[in-house]
């Protein structure tokens, strides 16, 4: 049946939409993207490519193409608990600091060369599950209203909240922004534990940094909505970030986005499938949403192309479960004054601990 309806519609082109788009227009299918913001555009993220995604770059054939964006290869990663202590260690495997700027517009613009239809500024308003779902746009420029059928629907929002029941907001928000002359090693992901919360700095492309944190959203409040007012604090109380960022200038706005965390549902709507952030969301500390996004639109492909859909949640649980749990923990450690000094204080008695750790993690 899946060989006579080519024909597929996925919403969001962010990594998860781009690739899935590139592998199936590939493929010789009818691709329609649909995309609400106009390119570029930034978000919220910690702009760091893992190794899973570089992986899949690779068997899409694009990786000279991505060297061409001149990220920043990272080779190790240093954290810092709220006490001062700190702990240095290698990837196992590198990763890429590479904008969300750059890195999208680089995958659209794959997703275009391969076939794909892009309608831009387009948002669907509405999403009917079925046997062919359908979806109801809205172009931007124009306000015109369209529906649309497919066979699939693929569902990369990034956030899910087009399904019947989307996922629930946590208290955090994920608050990013640029800097330059940020003082500082170039190959390496900073992480900082602050009372409760944490974040990191890492570089990227054209000598910027990228800075991205969890924080409650009553710290947000508590300064009327102010994150410069906020993230200012949250320097005060780390002295390593506080010396990383003396000298720096923010050369970029603040973004702020409700941090998610939910975990692969089982009971999807018919004919649509969720990939990336839309199917679950991890706790962002592991650097692993852009790669794990990319790796649920290839698992799709693959389980549209064999037949076989209802097995899919079942390998997106477990892409996710572990990383969730590990990444969830160290968010927790490296946060909490109580438990990061003896975190630490495990990592340079038990070296394996670390190995171990980032092997859960997918590194």
């Amino acid at each position: 049946m899946m060989g006579l309806m080519r024909d597929a519609l996925i919403i969001g082109a962010g990594p998860a939409g781009s690739v899935a788009a590139i592998l199936l227009a590939r493929s010789g299918w009818q691709v329609r993207m649909v995309e609400q913001h106009r390119f570029p555009r930034d978000k919220v993220c910690g702009e760091c490519l893992s190794n899973t995604g570089f992986q899949i770059l690779s068997r899409l054939n694009l990786v000279d193409s991505f060297r061409s964006l001149r990220p920043i290869e990272l080779r190790r990663t240093i954290l810092y608990a709220t006490n001062g202590e700190s702990i240095e260690m290698p990837l196992p495997r590198s990763m890429w600091g590479i904008s969300r700027v750059a890195f999208d517009q680089f995958l659209l613009d794959e997703a275009r060369r391969s076939g794909a239809m892009v309608l831009q500024p387009v948002r669907c308003e509405k999403l009917i599950p079925g046997q062919s779902p359908r979806v109801c746009l809205r172009n931007l420029e124009t306000n015109e209203w369209t529906e649309h059928t497919a066979p699939i629907v693929l569902l990369a929002d990034g956030k899910g909240s087009l399904l019947p029941d989307p996922p629930q907001k946590t208290s955090d928000f994920g608050i990013k922004t640029h800097f330059e002359k940020v003082s500082g090693a170039r190959d390496a992901i900073e992480m900082f534990g602050v009372h409760d919360h944490y974040g990191g700095v890492a570089p990227i492309e054209q000598n910027r940094a990228n800075a991205a944190f969890s924080i409650p959203a009553a710290l947000i409040a508590a300064h009327r909505g102010n994150i410069d007012a906020a993230f200012n604090q949250i320097v005060d109380r780390n002295d390593a970030l506080k010396r990383r960022l003396k000298g720096a200038r923010r050369i970029g706005p603040w973004l702020a986005a409700p941090l998610p965390r939910f975990a692969v549902s089982r009971a999807w709507p018919e004919g649509i499938i969720p990939l990336g952030n839309s199917a679950a969301a991890l706790e962002p500390v592991g650097g692993e949403g852009m790669g794990l996004a990319m790796r649920s639109a290839e698992l799709a492909v693959e389980a549209i192309a064999g037949g076989s859909v209802h097995r899919l949640a079942t390998h997106f649980d477990k892409l996710w479960r572990a990383r969730s749990f590990s990444c969830r923990a160290i968010a927790k450690l490296l946060s909490s004054s109580t438990w990061s000094a003896f975190t630490m204080d495990i990592a340079r008695t038990c070296p394996f601990a670390i190995p171990v750790a980032m092997s859960v993690m997918g590194k």
